[in-house]
């Protein structure tokens, strides 16, 4: 029987690991050496754990429900999907700044007076939004046509 077959990946797979796992032993010991250490720790503990039990089941669970969701027998789920992942991904990027929670930090290190995060993000979570549903109109109509037109609309449910 072979390495391969064994071990369930190439010889290189246990390799890369192998050379990867000492540099993030040491990411590990420069964090624990880091004064604010126990405050790292503390928040990725309770990030994995809000992840892991609270948030993983609620966006699964509203997945499933938006695969079952149709529009005159059109599937809706991916004009659900992407504005909700854009919206989720900025906010998880810029919530400090959104929620002027970094002013200080930022104008500090920057000297820039952060203002305005909040209305921007609003504006770019409804100009998803809004072409998400700019793009099912356009798929709605296109629908319709063919319907007018006796052709079968590939997106339709059978």
């Amino acid at each position: 029987m072979s390495f391969a077959r064994r071990y369930g990946a190439s010889p290189v797979h246990l390799l890369a690991h192998l050379l990867v796992l000492p540099l993030a032993a040491w990411a590990v010991l420069q964090v624990l050496d880091f004064r604010g250490a126990r405050d790292v720790v503390v928040w990725f503990v309770a990030a994995l754990v809000l992840h892991d039990l609270v948030l993983l089941p609620a966006y699964s669970a509203l997945d499933r429900v938006w695969q079952r969701a149709r529009v005159r027998g059109i599937p809706i789920v991916n004009h659900l999907r992407v504005p909700a992942f854009a919206s989720a991904v900025t906010f998880l990027v810029f919530f400090p700044l959104i929620l002027g929670k970094s002013d200080g930090n930022l104008r500090y290190v920057s000297g820039v007076q952060p203002s305005g995060y909040l209305g921007r993000w609003l504006l770019l979570v409804a100009a998803a939004w809004a072409l998400s549903a700019l793009v099912l109109a356009v798929r709605l109509v296109r629908a319709d046509e063919l319907q007018d037109a006796g052709a079968p609309h590939p997106d339709r449910a059978a």
